[in-house]
């Protein structure tokens, strides 16, 4: 085994840093080799911006990137649902980790359900996806951008500049915040985002030594549901400002997608669902086709038309 030493990139919120030093971990066990943290900044990391107002793709991402390609870390980590669904030249995700809890909840001050708030309340978030689906089921709450890390989302809620937040569970256990949960939002209410709790860990193609390293986090389960997700975004063309959630369930060698795009302004919302059997954990390729099936599904509904449209 190598002796080399590596640098990991990572954001530098509470979130990221924990999400990186997990991923250190695990390669540290698996190998034996030390890691170093390098703290980067990126433009999503501005807190003043809203996120719909971020015009390129990957604003979470393209720092860490560049730091990647110049050979300043060896690997990077991110939150899955954070990369752009298209793939980046000169690197690979080498790694998906096992999936934490793809699932969204609430965190409201008086531990209220979203059936218990009061009318007018003011929720906090910042994803077109979830603020749709909390409009459909909730028209007479205030919806509200809110940024920052996740510590500064709690202690807002906490203060009473907002009611309640809606968050991803993932992010909240591997804080230790699962305690603040008010509810746990069911599929049929709001799917997740695609690949919503999930790692990814990218090197450089060309580092065939870390690729094989890396391979030893490899969660195949993992790997071939998030890739059925994120090739929705594929297919529907998907920008950091739509409304849409996927989530795969693997069993038995059948793959199950189920796919929903929304439309905030008008109340609209089309899911749809596909299944492949005789999948094997390896087999990215039907995956993709899963997921492009579901896309191709949606964009034939009346509302996936319109969203079509826009896209140019």
């Amino acid at each position: 085994m190598s002796k080399r030493n590596l640098v990991l990139g990572t954001r530098g919120s509470l979130l990221a840093t924990t999400q990186a030093r997990l991923v250190a971990n695990l390669l540290n066990s698996s190998t034996g080799l030390e890691i170093r943290e390098s703290i980067i900044r990126t433009e999503g990391d501005d807190v003043s911006t809203s996120l719909t107002q971020l015009a390129r793709p990957g604003v979470f991402v393209t720092a860490l990137r560049a730091a990647l390609k110049a050979g300043e870390v060896d690997l990077i980590v991110h939150s899955y649902k954070d990369l752009p669904s298209l793939p980046e030249p000169g690197i690979v995700i080498a790694a998906v980790p096992k999936r934490e809890d793809h699932r969204d909840a609430l965190i409201s001050r008086d531990n209220l359900t979203l059936l218990e708030l009061p009318a007018g309340a003011k929720i906090g978030t910042s994803s077109p996806r979830r603020a749709a689906r909390i409009s459909h089921f909730r028209p007479d709450l205030e919806l509200h951008p809110i940024r920052g890390n996740v510590d500064s989302r709690l202690a807002k809620v906490a203060r009473g500049e907002f009611d309640a937040a809606v968050l991803a569970v993932a992010g909240l256990n591997r804080l230790g915040y699962a305690e603040k949960i008010s509810e746990y939002f069911t599929l049929d209410q709001l799917l997740p985002a695609p690949a919503q709790g999930a790692l990814a860990v990218e090197c450089r193609s060309d580092d065939m030594e870390l690729i094989q390293m890396l391979a030893l986090l490899e969660d195949r389960h993992t790997r071939v549901t998030t890739t059925a997700e994120r090739a929705v975004l594929v297919g529907i063309s998907a920008t950091c400002a739509t409304a849409i959630g996927a989530l795969a369930t693997y069993s038995n060698g059948i793959l199950h997608l189920v796919a929903e795009l929304s439309a905030a302004d008008a109340d609209e919302h089309e899911r749809s669902f596909a299944s492949q059997s005789e999948v094997e954990l390896l087999d990215l390729s039907s995956a993709q086709t899963l997921g492009f099936s579901v896309a191709e599904q949606i964009m034939k509904t009346k509302l996936g038309l319109r969203f079509g449209s826009t896209r140019g």
